[in-house]
């Protein structure tokens, strides 16, 4: 009796993702390439401005741009994926990693995921490597389900795409990373848990926090430290090092 050979793959919905792409890439383009032609051939030829003016008026004017395509991009991704998120709501847990049966509950959840980590990624890195990079924050908290606070910076780092509670004042150097979830196999399991960092958290460069990870007030993580999938501090340190994240004395650092 000949065997045949399962083969597990992946497919992507081409049409829906060229859709994803145009309606939310492309729309806010169109709609700022109107305000655009509007400006040069009504307001600058209605008034009659003087050439010296318009080339003074047009780098503001396109800076103006730039940042109402940003805004709107955001917005039109989120409605994507607040579409998205009533047929299939996102969930914390550890998850069977199912691929080739989108039909099933845990196919159906990985689909959904994958979509919603597909979206963001333009936007997200647009917005990071604008003149505006505080759209970040809004970013991770229209698009995707993250608790963003007050004057959180990023520096030149990876985000955690959703399932992030980042407090107040937290501030994270370049090249640390955050992420809310796990690939334990490649055909295996997956751990989607939310992630929380302290009010006033330092991150030093190097650093990883995976999920369910949590951090409290004050916390400094420095350089090269790895707070893995649900580590936790000791009461009353705020200084930790290491693979995985010790407490050390802040006479030490």
């Amino acid at each position: 009796m000949n065997e045949e050979k399962e083969e597990k793959t992946v497919e992507l919905p081409a049409f829906d993702f060229f859709k994803i792409n145009f309606i939310s890439f492309l729309v806010p383009f169109y709609v700022c390439l109107g305000f655009f032609l509007v400006f040069e051939y009504l307001f600058i030829n209605l008034f009659s401005i003087p050439r010296f003016v318009h080339i003074l008026l047009l780098p503001g004017f396109l800076m103006g741009l730039f940042y109402l395509y940003l805004v709107l991009l955001i917005e039109f991704t989120a409605f994507w994926t607040r579409r998205w998120n009533r047929k299939s709501p996102p969930q914390q847990g550890v998850f069977a990693r199912v691929l080739d049966n989108i039909k099933s509950p845990e196919g159906k959840l990985m689909k959904y995921y994958h979509k919603r980590g597909f979206i963001i990624k333009f936007p997200m890195w647009l917005s990071s490597k604008s003149p505006f990079p505080w759209l970040v924050n809004r970013v991770l908290r229209r698009i995707s389900h993250n608790k963003i606070g007050k004057n959180v910076i990023y520096c030149d780092s990876y985000v955690g795409l959703e399932f992030t509670d980042l407090g107040d004042n937290v501030f994270i150097y370049p090249s640390s990373g955050l992420s809310s979830h796990a690939v334990n196999t490649i055909f295996g399991k997956i751990t989607m848990m939310e992630l929380k960092l302290g009010k006033n958290t330092t991150l030093y460069p190097g650093n990883i926090v995976g999920p369910n990870a949590v951090t409290t007030n004050n916390n400094v993580i420095y350089p090269n430290t790895v707070l893995h999938k649900n580590w936790r501090g000791k009461e009353g340190k705020f200084y930790y090092q290491g693979s995985p994240g010790r407490p050390i004395d802040a006479e030490h650092k």
